[in-house]
C-alpha cells in the first residue's frame, strides 16, 4: 500500500518502510515489485530524514531559547 503525502508523516514513514523491508526481506515481490518498493523506501527515508531534520533544528532553539541566546535558523 503506498501512502500518498497528504497522509504521510514521521511515523506513518517509519511503519511503511518497516512494511517494505520485511516485504523485500521475504522475497515474496517480483523483481519489478521490488523495484518499485525500494524506489518508494528511497523517498520514505528522504522524507524521514528532512523531518528528523527540522525536529532537531526546533529542538536546538528551544535549548539555546531556554538558555537565554537565540539560535537562527539554517545556522549551525
Amino acid at each position: 500500500m503506498k501512502m500518498k503525502n497528504k497522509d504521510l508523516d514521521f511515523e506513518s514513514a517509519f511503519h511503511r518502510l518497516n512494511e517494505i523491508v520485511t516485504t523485500l526481506e521475504s522475497g515474496s515481490a517480483s523483481l519489478e515489485q521490488s523495484l518499485e518498493l525500494f524506489e518508494e523506501g528511497m523517498k520514505l527515508i528522504e522524507f524521514s530524514r528532512k523531518q528528523l531534520s527540522d525536529a532537531e533544528e526546533r529542538v536546538q532553539t528551544l535549548i539555546k531559547t531556554e538558555n537565554g541566546f537565540r539560535e537562527e535558523p539554517g545556522v549551525k
